[in-house]
């Protein structure tokens, strides 16, 4: 975990999460192979999420899934995880770990903080708990998941730099005014 900034009401911090895509027809058996595998059910519907200390996990469209660990395995673990994914022939996995930055926004005015970066409609009514969307942010095509006390945000890691920044200077501009 990075700090990247803190502003009056919002945490900003970089966090090194592994993210596996999955592909799969999400019938019965896709469920049962997931759930067996992290202990967590797959989300029924696009854009909803399902999420616990270790996962979290989103339904992209209506046969790709984001599987992202937030507790810290190593290579191996991934690999394997993958692999056994894999065993089964109406699913496909594969490892975006390393091509995605991923960011953590906390605090009471982290909807008012990103609206200066998005014209995405963060409201509760917009944009529920336990939901995923595909939008862009800071000029940037990003996933964001909406754990209720927090965000978590990823995006093309060849865009970290640029997110970072405009981070800080959102942040920066926030504290001026």
């Amino acid at each position: 975990m990075t700090e990247i900034t803190s502003t009056s009401g919002v945490n900003i911090t970089q966090k090194y999460y592994h993210q596996i895509i999955i592909r799969g027809n999400g019938l019965e058996k896709f469920n049962n192979i997931i759930e067996e595998k992290t202990s967590i059910k797959p989300p029924l519907k696009n854009l909803e999420i399902k999420y616990d200390s270790n996962y979290l996990f989103g339904k992209n469209s209506f046969d790709q899934w984001s599987l992202i660990l937030i507790t810290k395995k190593d290579h191996q673990q991934i690999l394997n995880l993958v692999s056994s994914i894999n065993t089964n022939e109406n699913m496909l996995a594969s490892d975006y770990s390393h091509g995605q930055a991923y960011f953590e926004i906390e605090g009471e005015n982290k909807e008012i903080f990103l609206n200066k970066l998005t014209h995405f409609d963060l409201r509760e009514e917009k944009f529920p708990k336990s939901t995923m969307a595909q939008t862009t942010i800071a000029r940037i095509e990003c996933s964001i998941y909406n754990l209720g006390n927090k965000f978590v945000i990823t995006c093309n890691k060849s865009y970290e730099d640029y997110f970072q920044k405009r981070l800080k200077d959102t942040a920066l501009l926030s504290n001026a005014s």
